[in-house]
């Protein structure tokens, strides 16, 4: 047997990850969902967690309604977990032509890889909408692998505008010719991506430290980044004091705090879906993005300490990983402040 080995790499088609640019997320959903021509009867499943607001509306499930498709809600638990039990159940109708998965916040559901595997056996797309998770697919690579295609908001993680599109090698059909390309835009690979998911991941863990002695009042709704996932913002749950009067304050602060979801879509009832509503009536999101620096971020534990009444203990700074083992934490050093 006669092996050989090239002197560089030629095959075009090898880890090929056809993508399409689009205005937004919305765009390249709706483009999307028209390509895969729904028949009667077919549904799209999304997660009962869709937020609605006046300026926006609602960028995962405006597309639907839009295109008049017939749809479905699957259950999350209070910590926005899937309940896979109720997943599959919805599955077993034979209806769901497309599965959507949402990686909240920039962080990967711990059932992830079930969810996906019950899709396949009942025959059903998978759409991840990554609209908070550009840098964990893209750097951590922990979610967007197991999808048929992933939905991108750069202007939630970058400075840009635009919206994006990938598809699994085997759809590249959907993005080659019938999706409409957004031109004109500067491309997302201007930036460092893996800088910026080490500045969120950091900020994430400074935040989160500093927040543990609030936490009669202030629990994070997720833990500290696992490995490779790069949060869009820090989740928080408010007891024993009003979130919306918290939110306000804070803006009025300059502190850009937002809440998602503070509204959710009339499609997800309360009596149906209590977990869900009870999130949203509790949930900040306090801002990590790579332009927060470690001082402005005491100075939001502070400003939210007052706003709750609480004093000021004293404590020991929290340890950043070093930064050439940013996705790991066995070795680690102070941040810079």
């Amino acid at each position: 047997m006669n092996v050989t080995i090239a002197k560089k790499a030629s095959d075009g088609e090898a880890f090929a990850r056809p993508c399409r640019r689009f205005a937004n997320a919305r765009t390249a959903f709706k483009s999307l969902l028209a390509a895969l021509n729904f028949q009667s009867g077919q549904s799209v499943l999304l997660p009962a967690y869709v937020g609605w607001s006046a300026n926006e509306g609602s960028g995962v499930f405006d597309p639907v309604a839009e295109l008049k498709l017939s749809y479905d809600f699957y259950r999350l638990d209070g910590n926005l977990h899937i309940d896979l039990d109720h997943l599959e159940k919805c599955l077993q109708s034979g209806r769901v032509k497309v599965l959507v998965l949402i990686h909240y916040f920039g962080y990967v559901d711990p059932q992830y890889r079930q969810a996906v595997e019950l899709a396949r056996r009942y025959g059903a797309w998978v759409v991840e909408d990554e609209a908070h998770a550009l840098f964990s697919d893209c750097v951590g690579g922990v979610c967007g692998r197991l999808g048929d295609a992933c939905i991108y908001s750069l202007h939630k993680m970058l400075p840009i505008k635009g919206g994006m599109l990938a598809v699994a090698p085997r759809h590249a059909d959907l993005v080659a010719g019938d999706l409409p390309e957004q031109d004109g835009l500067p491309p997302p690979w201007t930036y460092d991506f893996f800088a910026i998911a080490q500045r969120r991941r950091q900020n994430a863990w400074l935040l989160a430290d500093l927040l543990a002695p609030l936490a009669d009042q202030i629990v994070t709704l997720r833990p500290s980044p696992a490995v490779g996932e790069v949060p869009q913002t820090l989740p928080v749950l408010i007891h024993g004091a009003s979130r919306d009067s918290l939110y306000f304050a804070l803006n009025e602060a300059g502190f850009g705090a937002v809440s998602l979801y503070h509204t959710l879509i009339p499609q997800i009832s309360r009596e149906e879906f209590p977990d869900s509503h009870r999130v949203s009536s509790r949930i900040l999101n306090l801002p990590i993005h790579q332009d927060v620096q470690a001082g402005q971020l005491d100075a939001l534990e502070e400003t939210l300490r007052r706003l709750l009444g609480q004093s000021h203990d004293y404590r020991p700074h929290f340890i950043a990983p070093h930064a050439s083992l940013v996705w790991g934490r066995k070795h680690e050093r102070p941040i810079s402040r």
